[in-house]
């Protein structure tokens, strides 16, 4: 039987528990981490003073405590949101990172966009339908759709969009989604450069508004990926994307280190529906800054330090606009399993074991409603081990000097180690934190940070990942890295498979596990879901006890400030779609 589909909903439910706990290292016995900051130089400026001893007789006068007063200075019609990096790229074939996301699907339009509450709507494309054997789905596109230019958008600008993602010299990481995980027919033999005909694929167009993928065996989460930006077009005509796009944004201006600004597409089907005629996008890494100017009213959406939690939930504007919602995912420390000292399983494991999750919440971000992790599939999604204490490795320090001593080291002979993360957000708040637990059981720790794009094109090129065999960051001298994975849809393959799979190109590890690949294998082709989600879950107790190649720190959320009086939407998985948004009257 063909099912039919115009639209569907799909529920995600997330429990945040409150999680308060104090502990830490001892300043006065811990060793300072050594802290190497790239490419940025910064000055401190040291101002000595004087005590001195007066008495002075005062009338007091109760002043009032000053009140956030929310207020907006952008003018009508237009949306400044600021990001927290860079772009990586424009290009929709080549937009891996979530900033670049976040711009990306503005100007480009995909299959079917995901709704903040679950619902996934027709966009490019009115509906889809599914062969008998779940193996083939059919997309219809919607007619009359246009590129800004005016030229017809078509099915087979979808299928170059997808050919291009998959071609070698690319370079996007997700072609292993593609390739492996959805098993796309013909795509691995392409993405690897076996094969150099994209027409062997599985992405056809059978006419302008027909488009047809091709399973190698079926995907019960395909449906949720359609909305996902690896299904975005290109024009293969015109070479190089630019500044002709076909979704509701136009590229206006991109000054490299400011920001961007993006205009309405006069051109977009739904133009009519389409609001904000404007949205400006300054660069603001700066956390504390964006705060600032989301006070003085230059911003409608802006994050804020963790030391100024506190003052904002006892505001109670600020607490009105205080906005913490669901985004599945997970933050974590990758450990290398190439250099020593982090090549030996129980250093590994000492690193996990040492690190208090808890106490970071709770006493370093002051951010109670976040959730620490010792595991890296989130709440909500299927297989969730959280509640389950075996799996991973709690924090427990007496353990972890135990750790340290099977593998040869104590006090008088440590094991040092290099941590490499990215200083945007409170993450300096939070590795030197985590330095300092290291350092408490015995591990010193040299602090290497930059920029996200420098952090990011360091790891990649450490990686180097070659298609066809594992990739090996040995030639680099970080043994943990700060990473982070916003899932894209809610199955545990886009965690446990896209990322953690030793032969993905978002590994960093080097770790090598055909154990691990074999259980990958498996749950890729077993169609019983309970079968399939034990799988994931041994797969899962196997990256995190027994091999310790990944120390969870926290579940995602979302935490931002958003301006009164705005109707907004974020989705669970993926991008917010800004056509959706609107602006309060002037």
């Amino acid at each position: 039987m063909v099912t039919k589909v115009r639209g569907f909903v799909g529920i995600w439910l997330f429990a945040a528990a409150l999680l308060l706990a104090a502990c830490g290292s001892d300043p006065e016995t811990a060793t300072a981490p050594v802290t190497v900051e790239v490419p940025v130089m910064q000055t401190q400026v040291v101002v000595e003073t004087q005590s001195v001893e007066v008495t002075v007789v005062v009338t007091a006068t109760p002043v009032p405590t000053p009140i956030y007063v929310s207020r907006i200075n952008a003018p009508a019609g237009t949306l400044v949101y600021p990001l927290t990096a860079a772009p990586a790229s424009l290009d929709p074939q080549k937009a891996v990172d979530e900033t670049a996301g976040l711009v990306v699907e503005q100007l480009y339009e995909g299959l079917f966009h995901l709704r903040g509450d679950g619902a996934i709507e027709p966009a490019a494309a009115t509906e889809y339908t599914v062969s008998p054997d779940s193996q083939t789905y059919t997309v219809t596109l919607r007619s009359g759709v246009t590129w800004s230019d005016g030229a017809p958008l078509t099915a087979q600008n979808y299928v170059d969009g997808l050919c291009r993602l998959l071609e070698p010299t690319t370079g996007n990481s997700y072609y292993y989604l593609l390739t492996e995980v959805l098993a796309i027919t013909g795509a691995h033999d392409f993405a690897a450069g076996d094969v150099a005909d994209c027409n062997t694929v599985g992405f056809k167009a059978a006419d302008e508004r027909t488009l047809t993928i091709t399973l190698e065996r079926p995907a019960s989460f395909l449906p949720g990926l359609l909305a996902f930006r690896a299904f975005l077009p290109y024009r293969a005509d015109l070479g190089e994307p630019g500044r002709i796009t076909n979704g509701p944004y136009l590229l206006d201006q991109w000054t490299p280190g400011e920001g961007l600004t993006l205009v309405k597409n006069p051109n977009y089907w739904n133009a009519d529906a389409v609001t904000i005629e404007r949205i400006e996008f300054p660069l603001v890494p700066d956390a504390a800054e964006q705060l600032s100017r989301y006070e003085a009213g230059d911003f409608y959406v802006a994050q804020f330090p963790a030391e100024q939690t506190p003052r904002i939930q006892a505001d109670p504007t600020f607490a009105q606009e205080l906005q913490v919602l669901v985004q599945p995912g997970t933050s974590y420390l990758g450990i290398n399993t190439q250099i020593t000292p982090t090549l030996d399983v129980n250093v590994r494991r000492a690193i996990v074991s040492a690190i208090d999750r808890d106490a970071l919440i709770a006493n370093v971000l002051e951010q109670p409603w976040h959730v620490s992790a010792q595991v890296v599939v989130p709440p909500g999604i299927v297989g969730f081990q959280g509640d389950d204490p075996s799996v991973g490795y709690a924090y427990d320090l007496q353990k972890a000097r135990e750790f340290l001593a099977l593998a040869g080291f104590n006090e008088k002979n440590p094991p040092p180690v290099e941590l490499w993360y990215n200083r945007e957000g409170n993450n300096e708040l939070l590795f030197k934190a985590i330095a300092g637990m290291l350092e408490e059981v015995g591990i010193p720790v040299r602090l290497v940070s930059s920029s996200w794009d420098v952090h990011r094109n360091t790891l990649d090129a450490c990686n180097a990942p070659n298609r066809s065999a594992a990739s090996s960051p040995a030639q680099c001298s970080y043994n943990l890295y700060r990473m982070g994975w916003v899932m894209d849809y809610a199955d545990p393959s886009s965690l446990l498979d896209v990322v953690f799979s030793p032969r993905s190109a978002f590994q960093y590890t080097g770790w090598e596990s055909p154990a691990y690949e074999e259980l990958m294998l498996k749950a890729r082709v077993e169609t019983d879901e309970a079968a399939r989600t034990e799988l994931y879950r041994e797969a899962e107790r196997l990256l995190l006890n027994e091999a310790a190649v990944v120390a969870p720190l926290q579940f995602y959320d979302r935490t931002l400030l958003v301006k009164s009086g705005v109707t907004f939407e974020y989705p669970a998985f993926g991008a917010p779609q800004f056509q959706y948004w609107r602006l309060p009257s002037p």
